[in-house]
């Protein structure tokens, strides 16, 4: 055999290796030879007299076997949590049993199982009265049902009905209520089971009534573990959204507040709905019309004619609820002349058994609660051993009787494999000689313990240990030298974690044609991972890969020094280990040492360096450096889940992320700080590596601090630009630089320019610390401040008198994104600011000309209201309270602004224009537009009531001129008051 065989067929080990016995078919010859083949005997417990004895898997058969001298029947329960092998081991009795003419056996499988399924086998080859009309009455209520949903609306209903007229005055689980109490209870349930929209909520696709309904049709997959909860209703289920009744009436309303606020209530409405599930479900999916109690008497009755008796194996009791209280009944009922005995095999989980009172104290109980240690080593790799050998053999060689091997039933696949001896020699065998390849004993033991910790849990050894490295093996060996690789195992230790972080990163190193297979290697199938022995490197060699050599831990380095250095006072390896696996944190302590080493290095480096900038300690309880404009902080220094490293995001991070490589700089560092050489880690490869990484970063931090001369033009720009949302913008370089500084804004700002204020704020403060930097570099010393302005004053008087980006400057290049970004949202803000302010121009000059004198407009309207108010004249009787209420917020600098306003829009308006909205002209418009439009209402009221005489019968001619003359002095006196 070479390193590169695959010896193993891929559907024969998906096949033998499903994750259940129940996607084992009974009573198919393949599936029984299979299971044959990978049958594994475990140890089990019997429990006895309140303490558990151990047994073997034969005592369980000779158990069940024995005769039956009374007429009680024998009954024998598999106990044990999901996944330990309680199904197993009643098919293994299965297929004990052999040929038994005195036996009528039934085998109810996991597979495809239905209560009614489980009925038809229990009825099958029973012809008697009351079986033809149990099979009528299953073949009728199968027809009525068409699907999920029809059976969740038929159950609900129902259980509706039970909850509502079942006459039962004891609940269990309700005994501590009274009568009217049970009463009350029952009004409530029936009032929510008979609402549509309640039933609804219980409906829905991923509900508790569509759960159990798959369960009860035969939904569950052969490989499913049901859980016991999954059977019932409990009170989380009946936890609804209140919302969803707000359109119903008050009573359903309140009953529904109830139900959602007290958990009391909701256990007590579910008790009672579950107490009745079982019997609804029988109903609903069986029928109503037989009695399974009766019926299963005259299936023992026919039995009993034969001369035979009644062995039933059952592989989860979990799936006969529904029907398990009256099968109960069933089983314990004795055998008599016309009952034939009975015996049967039932693996159940402990907890629901004790939910069944009378089955609790009938029978011998077994128990496969197993760990890993009762199980043994030995035992573990047989049981992988067996699913190996029955994934390299062939449906012909299961069958044919001439390739046996010394264990009757089960043939060998290594026995015909001309490379038998190298193999076994190499990677071992089982017990029964069936070959470990690919794996060798110790990878079958690390694989196992991290795929099924603790507890015997063979359906993650299945996955896990078997199914998914066979598929990694069969797509690499093949190719030689790449298996095992990283994804070898990946699900159960993706890092290598017996593999020190060190000596993974010397792997990485050394190891150039294949280093995750030397991790794989060393971390599975070494004796003492990860420790290099004879048997491991015989395996690497087959497999064609290579070990590295002289590859040691940074202790064995440090032991083998002539002069070792003194004890280090330093974190123990494993925390860092920890963290670098992903399964620790790094501590605040040795964090914040790391984070501090690192900064004080990247100061050292600037301060050395050919960087010219200025450095400096902050004040403040934490460390910090002023590094130019920049502020280097120890937070700045960011380690992979490593606390005490605050909440917020740095802006220009110095980042060590949770690696091998790092976990040895982490190392290095501690040591370092506790006064170690550099070289007492990983001799000192990790200082030489940090250093790359710590020029680098002080190179982009000298950077920010110096800005090149590129940059500043555009700060500088920038600045001035936005210096104009100051009251007092300045025109000088002396009185423009206050307001570059700390623009003081006016308090009634449009709401748009403060918008985009807001926005631009990044860029400001961008523009700011660019300008500061430079200041302080060409400064050299000193406390930094903008007012060293001698090398800025150039650029400063550049663009002194621009309102907005100069568009030749905004070119595309790096250095003017932050004038880019400034231009941009600049324009957007002008455009929409300025459309506002001309829809209200607009709207004012429908009543008011931009040249007219507002001043006398408004003594002549003062004067006329004041002279029509009295004489009753004015439209109403506020009408004077309204005008002058509006009159009060108008004045000559409101009409000023409407006419400038309005010659600023008949010309273009481009982006600087926004600064001349800086203070909020809207109120003005707004207050003018309204007076105007109030002024001119009154008008023409008054026009039209002076006027519009109604003339019925003759005119009164005298009337008529006595009112023209009224309204003709009225016009004089006005307009003499007007002059």
């Amino acid at each position: 055999m070479t390193g590169n065989r695959v010896c193993w067929n891929r559907a024969a080990v998906d096949f033998a290796t499903q994750v259940d016995v129940g996607g084992l078919e009974v009573d198919d010859p393949r599936a029984d030879a299979v299971f044959n083949a990978i049958h594994q005997q475990l140890p089990v417990c019997r429990e006895q007299g309140g303490r558990s004895v151990e047994e073997s898997e034969e005592d369980v058969l000779r158990t069940f076997t024995r005769p039956i001298t009374s007429n009680e029947p024998l009954l024998l329960f598999i106990k044990g949590e999901k996944g330990t092998g309680k199904s197993h081991l009643v098919r293994w009795l299965k297929t004990r049993l052999g040929a038994r003419p005195s036996w009528h056996i039934v085998y109810i499988e996991k597979r495809n199982t239905s209560l009614r399924r489980v009925t038809e086998k229990i009825l099958a080859g029973i012809d008697t009265p009351k079986a033809r009309q149990l099979r009528e009455e299953l073949e009728r209520a199968s027809s009525e049902i068409a699907s999920a949903e029809e059976a969740v609306s038929a159950l609900l209903a129902r259980l509706d009905h039970l909850v509502t007229f079942d006459p039962a005055a004891e609940i269990r689980g309700l005994s501590g209520m009274s009568a009217a109490e049970l009463t009350d209870l029952r009004r409530k349930t029936h009032r929510l089971l008979g609402d549509y929209t309640f039933r609804n909520a219980l409906s829905r696709s991923d509900g508790p009534v569509h759960r159990i309904v798959r369960l009860a049709r035969g939904g569950a997959e052969p490989s499913e573990d049901i859980d016991e909860a999954d059977l019932h209703l409990t009170e989380a289920d009946l936890q609804v959204d209140p919302s969803v009744f707000d359109d119903l009436g008050p009573e359903l309303q309140n009953l529904v507040g109830s139900l959602v606020s007290n958990r009391h209530l909701r256990a007590d409405i579910a008790t009672l709905c579950d107490w009745y599930l079982p019997r609804a479900k029988a109903e609903v999916f069986m029928g109503q019309g037989t009695d399974l109690l009766s019926v299963f008497e005259d299936v023992r009755e026919e039995i009993a004619t034969r001369g035979q008796e009644l062995c039933l194996l059952i592989e989860d009791l979990v799936l006969l609820h529904g029907i398990d209280k009256q099968l109960a009944q069933a089983l314990t009922i004795p055998a008599s002349s016309r009952l034939c005995k009975l015996r049967a095999a039932i693996a159940v989980t402990s907890g629901y058994l004790n939910s069944l009172d009378t089955f609790t104290d009938r029978g011998v109980q077994f128990t496969l609660n197993i760990n890993l240690k009762a199980i043994g080593q030995t035992s573990l790799r047989d049981f992988v051993g067996r699913y190996l050998n029955a994934g390299r053999l062939t449906d012909a060689a299961l069958s044919d009787p001439g390739s046996r091997n010394q264990k009757p039933d089960i043939p060998n696949a290594c026995l015909s494999c001309e490379d038998r001896l190298r193999c076994h020699a190499t990677f071992g065998a089982s017990t029964d000689d069936y070959g470990f390849y690919p794996f060798n004993g110790a990878a079958i033991d690390r694989l196992v313990e991290l795929a099924s910790p603790g507890d015997f849990q063979p359906r993650e050894i299945l996955r896990e240990v078997i199914r998914g490295p066979l598929e990694t093996a069969e797509e690499e060996l093949p190719s030689g030298g790449i298996f095992p690789s990283g994804q070898f195992a990946k699900p159960l230790d993706d890092v290598r974690q017996s593999i020190p972080p060190g000596m993974r990163a010397a792997i990485r190193r050394t190891n150039h044609s294949n280093a995750d297979a030397e991790l794989s290697l060393r971390a599975f199938y070494a004796q003492s991972p990860p420790n290099a022995d004879l048997a491991l490197e015989a395996v690497a060699a087959y497999f064609g890969s290579q070990l590295s050599s002289g590859i040691a831990g940074d202790q064995d380095d440090l032991e083998e020094r002539d002069d070792p250095p003194r004890k280090l006072q330093r974190q123990p390896a494993s925390e860092i280990d920890q963290w670098a696996n992903g399964v620790g944190l790094l501590t605040s302590g040795n964090a914040n040492r790391v984070r501090r080493w690192i900064c004080d290095a990247v100061i050292a480096h600037l301060q050395n360096g050919p960087y010219g900038v200025v450095t400096s300690r902050t004040k403040g309880s934490r460390p910090a450096w002023l590094i130019g404009s920049h502020t280097l902080r120890l937070t700045d220094v960011q380690i992979d889940r490593a606390q005490g490293g605050g909440a917020g995001e740095s802006p220009i991070p110095f980042r060590i992320e949770a690696t091998d490589d790092n976990a040895l700089l982490i190392q290095g560092i501690l040591a370092a700080v506790d006064g170690s050489s550099l070289d007492s880690v990983d001799q000192g490869r990790w200082f030489f590596y940090l250093q790359t990484r710590i020029s680098a970063y002080a190179s982009k931090l000298a950077h920010l601090a110096t800005v090149d001369a590129a940059t500043l033009p555009a700060a500088v720009q920038a600045l001035e630009v936005l210096r104009y949302a100051a009251i007092d913008p300045g025109q000088t370089v002396s009185t423009a630089l206050p307001a570059m500084l700390m623009p003081v804004s006016p308090a009634g700002q449009h709401p748009v320019v403060e918008k985009f204020l807001k926005e631009v704020r990044p860029v400001r403060e961008e523009a700011l610390a660019t300008v500061r930097a430079h200041a302080t570099a060409a400064k050299g010393a000193g406390k930094p401040s903008l007012f060293d302005v001698g090398p800025l004053l150039r650029h400063i008087q550049a663009h002194l008198k621009a309102r907005s980006v100069q568009r030749e400057t905004a070119a595309e290049d790096h250095d003017s994104q932050l004038l880019r970004q400034l231009q941009t949202r600049q324009s957007r803000a002008a455009e929409q600011a300025w459309n506002d302010v001309a829809r209200s121009v607009q709207d004012v000059g429908r009543f008011l000309d931009p040249t007219e004198d507002l001043s006398a407009t408004l003594k002549v309207v003062d004067r006329l209201v004041k002279e029509c108010h009295p004489r009753g004249r004015l439209p109403r009787a506020d009408s004077k309270e309204q005008y002058e209420t509006i009159r009060n917020q108008v004045g000559t600098e409101a009409m000023e602004s409407y006419r400038r306003l309005g010659i600023k829009i008949a010309s273009k308006i481009g982006p600087g224009d926004l600064w001349d909205i800086l203070n909020n002209p809207m109120p003005q418009l707004t207050a003018l537009g309204r007076f105007a439009q109030v002024t001119n209402e009154l008008l023409s009221s008054l026009e039209q009531n002076l006027t519009a005489t109604q003339i019925t019968g003759a005119v009164d001619t005298d009337a008529l001129i006595r009112e023209l003359r009224d309204l003709a002095t009225l016009l004089d006196k006005a307009s003499q008051e007007a002059q």
